[in-house]
This record gives structure tokens, C-alpha cells and sequence, in this order.
């Protein structure tokens, strides 16, 4: 066999491919012009089947490779290929396959809309990669163009018996609901989750505009995340009242940093350096002596110039 035929084609080469087949549909027609143009789809999924196997155009700019059968594949006409998209969606999320799944993900939005969001958040709820933003941007831009559908299915997603579900619900609600004041309830029912990966992203999640300017409640919900048994769900409580800024948290504050847990006491070295409280500044002068050396060594350059204490 040729060398030639063994070294993948430049993207230019790809496209003009591409080209090809749509140029032989545009010249039949009727349900003979649609049953080629499906033939000829399914020949561009199986064709990024294969280039997806292959690892040797895994390298740099790998995308540019793949972008033409991509593009080809991102039109409304390949919806019928959903069920088959959704599949490999899954598979690559399994495999912790990243490349492969952000190039599913981005012809299944293509050509299925809206009609993707399910699979995409699903994809979301079970993505172990720490490189997801691309998968994220894909969902965020399903979220602008279908706001109203996108609302109705985080809230599906928040009241999910699948934590992982919640998760990605109570993310999807900060995107999608212009007004907060409605789906208060949701999120602060989410701060007394069985599940504390679900209590930790609430309190978190009280911190944006679900929170926005601490009212009583959100602070009585947040205070008692503080006292959480669990570490994480009083760090992320912790992290949350570190922007609250008017005083009001400093009592709350101190006490973590008294934590057993040295994650709890490191985050309060970050949320009282943002206090101008002199209580704050004592805290952080005792957490320079703590027995972990993260937390010292966080503590005392909160304390040191130029910048020193507080923050601006």
C-alpha cells in the first residue's frame, strides 16, 4: 500500500471530501435526495468512528483534523442519528475519553438542539475529566439559545433521587434563571441533602445570585453549613461567607478556624483575610502557629506586606 494512504488527510483534503458527498445528494432528488444525504452522514459518524480509534491523530491541533467531519455532522438534517450520538457520548464519558468526547458532544448540539440537553447533563453528571470546560461551554451555549427548555430541565435535573443529577441541576439554575427569588426554595432545600457532595455545591451555590447580599436567611442556611459533620460541606460554607464582607460572619469565621479539620481551617485563613474585623486579624495570627504548614504558611503571608491585612 502507498505511504499516502496510510497518513491521515489535512484538513483542506477532509473538507474537500466533504464537499464531494454533498455535492452527489444536492444532485438527486425527492426521497432519493434524502435517503443519500442520511447515507451519506452515516458514512461521515462511521468515518469519525474511525478517526477516533486512532490514536495517531491524537497530537497537537488534533481538532483540525477532525473539524471537517465534524462540521459535516453538525446540521439538523443528522438528527435522526441522536440515539447512535447519544451512545458514544456515554462511552467516551466511561473511558474518560476527553478529545473524543468533546467532539460527540459538539455534533450532538449541532443536530439535535435542545433535544441534546438531556445526554449533555447527563455526560455532566458522570465526567470524572477535570478538562470538562469544553463540554461545559457546549451545554452553556444549548442553555442561551434554548432558555426556557434549559430552566425546565435543571429543575427536573435538582429534584432528581440521583445526586449527581442535583449537582448538575443546582449548576444549571445559576446559568439558567434570570430570577433568582423563585427557585430560593430549591437551593436551600439542597443545603440538608442526605448527600453531602450535594450540601457542599448548595452552599456554594448561596453564594452567587441565589445569596445575593446575604439576606437572613441565606446566612442562617450558610451558618449552619458551618457546622455540617462533614469537612467538605463546612469548607464550602466557609468559602461561600468569605465574600460577605459586612461584619456579619466574623463570629462564624473564627470559629472555623478553630476546625478539626485542616482543609476547614485553610479556607478560613482566606475568608477571614478578606474581614476587617480585628477579631479576624487575631484569628489569623493564631492560625500562623497551626500544626499543619499550609495553614501557617497561608496564614502568615495573609498577614505579611504589601499587601497584608486586610485585603483590599
Amino acid at each position: 500500500m502507498p505511504l499516502g494512504r496510510l497518513l491521515p488527510l489535512a484538513p483542506e483534503q477532509q473538507a474537500g471530501n466533504t464537499r464531494r458527498r454533498v455535492s452527489r445528494v444536492a444532485r438527486t432528488g425527492g426521497a432519493e435526495d434524502a435517503e443519500t444525504e442520511r447515507a451519506a452522514l452515516e458514512h461521515a459518524l462511521s468515518e469519525l468512528d474511525t478517526r477516533l480509534a486512532s490514536s495517531t491523530e491524537r497530537g497537537p491541533d488534533a481538532h483540525r483534523w477532525f473539524e471537517p467531519l465534524v462540521e459535516e455532522l453538525r446540521t439538523p438534517t443528522a438528527a435522526f442519528l441522536r440515539p447512535e450520538l447519544e451512545q458514544r457520548l456515554a462511552r467516551y464519558v466511561a473511558a474518560d475519553d476527553s478529545f473524543a468526547r468533546d467532539q460527540i458532544a459538539h455534533v450532538l448540539a449541532g443536530a439535535c438542539g435542545a433535544a441534546a440537553l438531556p445526554a449533555l447533563m447527563r455526560a455532566r453528571m458522570s465526567d470524572r475529566n477535570e478538562d470538562g470546560d469544553a463540554l461545559e461551554v457546549v451545554v452553556l451555549e444549548l442553555f442561551h439559545a434554548w432558555p426556557e427548555e434549559s430552566l425546565r430541565l435543571t429543575l427536573d435535573f435538582a429534584s432528581s433521587c440521583d445526586p449527581r443529577a442535583r449537582i448538575v441541576g443546582l449548576w444549571g439554575l445559576c446559568v439558567t434563571a434570570l430570577d433568582a427569588t423563585p427557585y430560593v426554595g430549591t437551593v436551600t432545600s439542597a443545603a440538608s441533602d442526605p448527600d453531602l457532595r450535594v450540601r457542599a455545591y448548595a452552599m456554594g451555590t448561596l453564594s452567587t445570585i441565589f445569596g445575593a447580599g446575604y439576606p437572613p436567611a441565606t446566612l442562617a442556611v450558610l451558618a449552619d453549613g458551618t457546622r455540617d459533620p462533614a469537612s467538605e460541606v463546612r469548607r464550602a460554607a466557609v468559602r461561600a461567607l468569605g465574600w460577605n464582607r459586612n461584619g456579619t460572619v466574623i463570629d462564624l469565621l473564627v470559629a472555623r478556624a478553630e476546625d478539626t479539620d485542616r482543609s476547614v481551617r485553610f479556607e478560613a485563613v482566606f475568608a477571614l483575610a478578606h474581614q476587617s474585623d480585628p477579631a479576624a486579624r487575631a484569628a489569623l495570627e493564631r492560625l500562623t502557629t497551626d500544626e499543619d504548614a499550609n495553614v501557617r504558611d497561608s496564614a502568615r503571608r495573609a498577614l505579611a506586606p504589601p499587601t497584608g491585612w486586610p485585603s483590599p
